[in-house]
């Protein structure tokens, strides 16, 4: 049997069972993610393009089973109107996008709702994917710890050549081009994911997960020891692919998390010593242990320049493509990389008339015009202060931690790159989703602690016991 039909089956019988175990079944989505590359790399490089919507087949089962459910759910979703209403303004917006008579087709269109909304209602179903704090931390934990198989197949193919069968990238119809440290022999790593933009999505993420699980313990060594090593192999993995973005945005994250992460907390002075000591030693072992990478990273980052270019584009971006986008711009998925496979029969986004934009706040700008930039904008500014907003108002130490590993990576993904890049779009809603998650999981604790605290009810009075009866 062709193995194309075999992955279709394969892929029917897994909605299926993502429908039946909708809960699991995020779970292995968040998995998928990560060896989705390394599957259409390496075992089934001839239907690449079907594995790379493997995950979105699981979730269309997910959204399903918890539609079928909802009604017996004994789950309140947390209470966040404005956030509920601006996402539904944004879809409706998206809708009327589609019929842009801009775009080359309708197809372009609906693939560019996807790219903007797919995962949007991971904010509704994560809420109620996990019972308790335990089920929750298990899955996280066990997640971060992915970091530590991924980075070492990353530090492989960095010392392998870049014509090994490790290095390459799951792109069909195109050139073997294998991305190396400018005149180094050293290759830009993927580990298992498919190029570059997706592994550091990665790293970034699994950096501000392992950062919130490592301040829940107070930065406590024992038992933490692994994690200290799959935050270790995330850095790594940052140095690694010779982009600079992860690490730039790890840096300033940094003086964030320290703030609200651990001198708000309590016993803040032996959490902020362990931190001290474990980001020393962190950077020892780094340097002793992989010093190539080290150099290989700070010869690259020395070596590229306009970095203030790079800064500013995304804040002027949008402003200076006002003009060319007009009131409703080009339609949704305009600029989207997949549009030229959609419209085969059109020359590669002629209808952009010769506008070409890289940054996301400028794309966003084209395709949606001014009022979609403004709601799709208008989320990602809100949902950091409505993040923020959790980390000064949840009671439990570990549920704060979440909110504050949300809050940092909804303000990386500002100027970021979210709609365009697979891997940081769902990336994005997780933590969206994980951020309510928390909030309902503080709220069922409150209210538990309420009633262990609140005193007995009066029991009845018991009826007076009969007289035992007098010996004659």
């Amino acid at each position: 049997m062709n193995l194309r039909v075999l992955v279709l089956l394969a892929g029917g019988g897994a909605a299926i069972w993502a429908f039946r175990r909708w809960r699991t079944a995020v779970q292995a989505v968040m998995v998928l993610l990560v060896l989705e590359g390394a599957i259409r790399k390496w075992l089934v490089p001839g239907a690449q393009d079907l594995i790379y919507f493997a995950k979105d087949v699981l979730l269309v089962g997910v959204y399903a089973g918890f539609l079928r459910d909802r009604g017996q759910l004994r789950v309140r979703q947390p209470a966040a109107p404005v956030l509920y209403g601006a996402l539904l303004f944004g879809a409706l917006w998206g809708v009327l996008e589609i019929f842009n008579p801009a775009l080359p087709n309708l197809l372009v269109g609906i693939f560019g709702f996807k790219a903007y909304f797919f995962y949007v209602p991971l904010v509704l179903v994560l809420p109620a994917a996990f019972p308790n704090d335990a089920a929750l931390y298990h899955f996280l934990r066990r997640y971060a710890l992915l970091a530590i198989p991924v980075g070492t197949l990353a530090v492989a193919q960095f010392f392998s050549p870049s014509s090994s069968l490790l290095n390459t990238y799951a792109r069909s119809g195109e050139d073997a081009y294998i991305a190396t440290f400018g005149s180094s022999a050293y290759v830009r790593v993927t580990a298992t994911f498919s190029f570059i933009t997706g592994y550091t999505a990665y790293l970034i993420a699994t950096a501000i997960l392992i950062l919130a699980l490592l301040g829940a313990s107070r930065w406590k060594f024992k038992g933490q020891l692994l994690l200290f090593g799959a935050m270790g192999m995330t850095v790594l993995g940052m140095l690694m692919t010779g982009s600079r973005a992860p690490v730039l945005i790890l840096v300033l994250l940094l003086p964030v998390y320290w703030w609200l992460g651990v001198i708000r907390e309590r016993s803040s002075g032996a959490t902020f010593g362990r931190l001290v000591i474990a980001m020393a030693l962190l950077a020892w072992v780094l340097a002793t242990t992989n010093p190539q990478a080290i150099d290989a990273f700070r010869g690259r980052a020395a070596g590229v320049g306009d970095v203030s270019g790079r800064i500013s584009s995304p804040l002027l971006s949008p402003y200076l493509l006002l003009p060319e986008a007009g009131l409703l711009g080009y339609g949704i998925g305009a600029t989207h990389q997949t549009a030229a496979t959609l419209a085969p029969s059109v020359i590669p986004y002629a209808w952009l008339h010769g506008l070409l934009v890289e940054v996301e706040t400028g794309r966003v700008m084209v395709e949606l015009g001014p009022i979609g930039f403004l709601l799709v904008y208008f989320v990602r500014i809100y949902l950091a202060f409505f993040s923020l907003r959790q980390v000064l108002a949840l009671r439990t130490r570990f549920h704060r931690a979440l909110a504050t590993a949300s809050f940092l990576f909804f303000l990386s993904a500002i100027p970021g790159g979210v709609v365009f890049d697979p891997t940081s779009n769902l990336y994005y809603w997780f933590f969206a989703g994980l951020l309510l998650l928390a909030m309902r999981l503080d709220r069922e604790g409150v209210r538990k602690a309420a009633r262990a605290a609140a005193p007995p009810a009066a029991e009845e009075a018991a009826p007076a016991p009969l007289p035992e009866p007098v010996a004659r």
